[in-house]
């Protein structure tokens, strides 16, 4: 099934793959931020960079910093953004939970 999305999330590139230019790195800029929970920022871009084509990726990242980590990646259609969309709200909960239940939250 050549449909199916298979990201390499912070593993070993396939060697198929284009080798990595000297070039800096493109800047993102967010489709969607969807809110800030326990310090992390999560929201949804448009990538047509990567391995698997054109796709909408969740990231979460440090909101104070400027680095960020794809969780999800759907295929950029209508079915795939909503699909993103779940899953960003998803995560966004669960750190919602988290910084709930901190030591810190109750202080």
């Amino acid at each position: 099934m050549t449909n199916i999305i298979r990201p390499n999330f912070g593993g070993r590139g396939r060697e198929a793959e284009a080798p990595a230019s000297a070039e800096a790195p493109t800047e993102h800029h967010p489709v969607h931020v969807y809110g800030t929970a326990a310090g992390y920022v999560v929201a949804l871009l448009e990538d047509a960079d990567g391995p698997e084509g054109r796709a909408f990726k969740v990231v979460v990242g440090l909101a104070a910093g400027n680095t960020i980590e794809a969780v999800a990646v759907m295929p950029a259609t209508d079915a795939g953004r909503l699909d993103a969309d779940a899953a960003a709200m998803a995560v966004l909960r669960a750190l919602e939970i988290v910084e709930q239940s901190s030591p810190l939250a109750s202080a």
